[in-house]
């Protein structure tokens, strides 16, 4: 049989060129005369497998590039050359075995699973590999190499990626305008490796080198070089057709066997070997139990297996599920759809984008993946999106996707920015793209593979020759040559190798232009970005499926204090904490949208926390409860995903994102699980009529409100709707029409039912709120309405909320309308319980129960709009 023999012991590393610490505030190296000596010299690693970074804080030769402004002390590493080394490779006897009796010979092949990235590898002093790409994966023959019976000694010599770019980039020669790089310099682009890790704008520059995946030597006398399983799903979802192929090293012939979920034996098959090792099987399975998005349905998986009887054997999980991307005109809207269909099911795909969960890869584990998405789902996100900039992920992150029901929108790995398309890079991106859509092709969650992440946007923005009618080139004297990478490059790959997962030109793409809001899928970035438009004008770029958008805030108050060491720091401008926010313009962009809609402080920090978190829970609330309302049903998917930027964090930093680095969910993550929810009310104020002249600075009132509903069940739903209006200085109940408060409900399945419009008397002074309830009494959806812009709202002056705690229950009420309750534990009694929910309106006569994991008797902490107003004393 082939036997995997791990070569994870005695690895040693060490600096081989490049620049020195100049200031280096490590305690072992601050005594040495010579800081830069400690790295001369090979020492253990932390880990294995490993990355420079690590290896250097393991040994304290750097300081935490995460913390305080360590970043800056570290960006010699990025251009140093490292050597990683071990003299524990075993000797042929060892591989073979005393009590080997196999007639044949057997093979022995050293499998880099992933080099970072430029690396000469040498074995025995004999050079055996070279290497530029950091996504694919080397296997080297090694048996005449090897010593009969002594080890074996190999060494990585890497170069810095960011001089091999450099270099490239002059013999390539760079095709872009010289100021259209965004994030990092040009070269970056001319090196096969992940995109972020010359700095981004929610993160450092960290530029990792070394083995950043497993190593090992494959021992066997024949293989199965290849296995592939594919799926074609029959329209009326009676049978599949499972296409098994694959390619065998050596003779024999292949089993095939499916097992069902419960582990019993479904099909089973003995194929032949052609002259060429290839072997392929069209096996159709009936009634097949079905894949679904756990919004949807259950995620049962088949396992196929491909054995070489007495050599070698793979296998692979599936989920059998019926994949389209539809694109169908709309009744009632320009454009055309872009909704993903599974087992003719069209779905909305909410939620989130994903970046790398570490600059440093190999700390990531199959844990910390299970941790972000989980938390994902227990967010209501049916969808992540795995952008462009960082690696296509571990196969633990779609393994896991697909337990978990939750779908993968896959970016190929180019990101802002103008590509070459050398012959000999595009001989390595197909590499490549061929490596990892087979790779990663089976899982059931992966619903579409994408070509680049905004750079036909940006080809707009910048002027690059970009004639779209232009089907034919050369475009290698265009400045836009990367259009060979993603015009004729991948979808030939995809064509060949993805099965029924479509493969889509670019994100965002579409239209008469790239970010056309009628055609495909759309980047919003108009607020916040762009114009820096109101949040509240997100309504106005609804489009066909949003698959990036965002607003910054702060993450939680705990993490800012283990990234800023020094008290007197630990303020919204001080230079450590800009330096932990990477975001262009965050300090003017905090104000102007906090002096537009709300009063806000921003010192001491833990009310900038707030606040920024306030503004961006507020902004998610337009956007994703305004954007889901158009899933109208068949034909008028108006708009069919929102993917917002983005799920997680990378370092202890303000971003976009809705959970920071350690994992604290912020208020906008409880908004975006809300809207996302199976039964949502929404509810939006309304101009009713202009007013004749402009009387103050701000919109003129919204005085009725539309409400509607959204049923994601599969099945209509009998519901009643109710309805209470507070005034919000007083907390005294106003009255409403009787025929408004309540109306009896038949939502029907999978789709948004616009309700009623009403009139919300004394509209700039009332809170409306509104429940959806079963028949049984059970309280399905919830939604407060405010007037705006808050920052006129007056609060009660006797406002009072309270809290009572049974078991893992916090129950919360308040005697008067508040907005943005924040339940915490404080963070001078450790690390917070996990809620079930927070960020949460309420009004008088209403108990509202949230779940608490963690809270263990601890204090319960309450934070809500505008709560600084009380602290010596409401003054009207």
């Amino acid at each position: 049989m082939l036997t995997k023999v791990p070569l994870n012991q005695g690895w040693t590393f060490a600096q081989s060129s490049g620049p020195s610490p100049k200031n280096n505030t490590s305690e072992s190296a601050t005594t040495d005369a010579n800081p830069g000596a400690h790295l001369q010299k090979f020492l253990p690693v932390a880990q294995f497998p490993t990355v420079q970074f690590i290896d250097l804080l393991h040994h304290g030769l750097i300081p935490d590039p995460y913390i305080d402004t360590n970043e800056l002390a570290c960006l010699w590493v990025n251009e140093a050359d490292w050597t990683y080394r071990t003299e524990q490779v075993p000797s042929l006897q060892d591989l073979n075995g005393p009590s080997s009796s196999s007639s044949e010979a057997k093979r022995f092949v050293l499998v880099f699973a992933g080099l970072d990235t430029i690396v000469s590898v040498y074995l025995n002093g004999t050079h055996i590999l070279s290497g530029n790409n950091m996504h694919v994966t080397y296997r080297v023959d090694i048996t005449a190499h090897l010593h009969a019976t002594a080890r074996s000694t190999l060494e990585l010599r890497f170069q810095a990626a960011p001089l091999h770019g450099r270099q490239e980039r002059e013999r390539i020669g760079y095709k872009g305008n010289g100021t259209d790089v965004h994030f990092g310099g040009s070269e970056r682009l001319f090196v096969r490796k992940a995109q972020y890790h010359w700095g981004w704008d929610w993160g450092p520059a960290v530029n990792t080198c070394g083995p950043w995946k497993e190593i090992w030597i494959e021992g066997y006398e024949r293989r199965i070089e290849e296995f592939l399983v594919r799926q074609v799903v029959r329209e009326d979802l009676a049978s599949v057709d499972v296409i098994v192929k694959g390619k065998v090293e050596g003779e024999g012939k292949v089993q095939v066997e499916i097992r069902d979920p419960e582990d019993g034996l479904v099909a089973e098959e003995t194929l032949d070997v052609d002259a060429q090792g290839a072997f392929e099987a069209v096996i159709q399975l009936e009634n097949p139990r079905l894949w679904y998005p756990f919004t949807y349905g259950a995620q049962p998986l088949y396992k196929i297996t491909a054995t070489l009887p007495g050599y070698d054997s793979r296998s692979q999980s599936l989920g059998i599920r019926r994949l389209r991307l539809l694109q169908h005109p709309l009744k009632n809207a320009a454009g055309t759809a872009f909704v993903f269909e599974i087992n003719n099911v069209r779905v909305f795909a909410g939620g989130s984008c994903w970046i790398p969960g570490d600059f440093m890869l190999p700390r990531m584990s199959r844990q910390r993946y299970a941790d972000w998405l989980q938390l994902a789902k227990s967010g209501n996100q049916a969808m992540i999106r795995v952008w462009g900039g960082g690696i296509v992920e571990a196969d633990d992150f779609y393994d896991l996707c697909d337990r978990e029901g939750i779908l993968v929108w896959q970016d190929f790995l180019y990101a802002c920015g103008d590509y070459p398309a050398s012959a000999d890079f595009i001989a390595n991106v197909r590499a490549e793209a061929e490596q990892q859509v087979k790779r990663v092709g089976h899982h059931a969650s992966l619903a579409i593979w994408a070509g680049n992440n905004e750079d036909y946007m940006l080809a707009e923005r910048w002027g690059w020759e970009y004639d779209i009618d232009d089907q034919d080139g050369p475009w290698d004297q265009t400045n836009f040559p990367a259009r060979e990478i993603y015009e004729r490059v991948l979808p030939d790959v995809c064509e060949r190798l993805a099965g029924d997962v479509p493969y889509w030109r670019s994100s965002p793409y579409g239209g008469a232009f790239s970010n056309d809001t009628t055609v495909g899928d759309t980047h919003i970035w108009d607020v916040w970005h762009g114009k820096v438009s109101p949040y509240q004008d997100y309504k106005e770029y609804t489009s066909r499926f949003v698959s990036e958008f965002g607003f910054e805030s702060a993450p939680d108050l705990r993490t800012l204090h283990k990234a800023i060491s020094d008290p007197r720091e630990r303020h919204w401008q001080s230079a450590t904490y800009d330096a932990h926010d990477k975001g262009p313009g965050h300090q003017r962009r905090y104000g102007m949208y906090s002096g537009e809609n709300f009063r806000f402080r921003f010192n001491p920090l833990r009310d900038f926390v707030y606040c920024s978190q306030f503004l961006q829970a507020e902004a998610m609330s337009y956007a994703y409860n305004g954007w889901k309302r158009e899933f109208r049903g068949p034909g008028e998917e108006n708009c069919s995903g929102i993917l917002v930027w983005q799920l997680n964090d990378i370092w202890p930093g303000t971003s976009w994102a809705l959970v920071d680095v350690d994992l604290h969910r912020k208020p906008a993550f409880y908004i975006t699980k809300r809207a996302l929810a199976s039964v949502v009310v929404g509810m939006e104020r309304v101009v009713t009529k202009e007013p004749p002249y402009i009387v103050m600075s701000y919109l003129p009132e919204k005085a009725a409100m539309d409400i509607w509903a959204v049923n994601s069940k599969m099945t209509t739903l009998d519901a009643t709707l109710q309805l209470s209006a507070f005034d919000i200085e007083t907390g005294k109940a106003i009255d409403l029409p009787e025929q408004e408060r309540s109306r009896v409900l038949a939502l029907p399945p999978n789709q948004t039912m616009e309700l009623t419009q009403i009139a919300i008397p004394q509209a700039g002074s009332t809170v409306v709120v509104g429940y959806i309830d079963s028949p049984t009494g059970e309280r399905l959806a919830r939604w407060v309405s405010w007037p705006e812009p808050m920052k006129f709202v007056r609060f009660s002056p006797g406002l009072k909320v309270e809290t009572r705690t049974e078991g893992e229950v916090v129950w919360v009420k308040t005697n008067a309308p508040v907005k943005g309750v924040v339940l915490s534990v404080p963070i001078e009694e450790g690390e917070d319980a996990v809620w079930e929910d927070n960020f949460i309106d309420l009004v008088p006569g209403e108990e509202i129960a949230v779940a608490v994991k963690g809270l263990e008797g601890r204090t319960v902490q309450v934070r809500y709009l505008c709560d600084w107003e009380y602290e010596k004393g409401f003054e009207l």
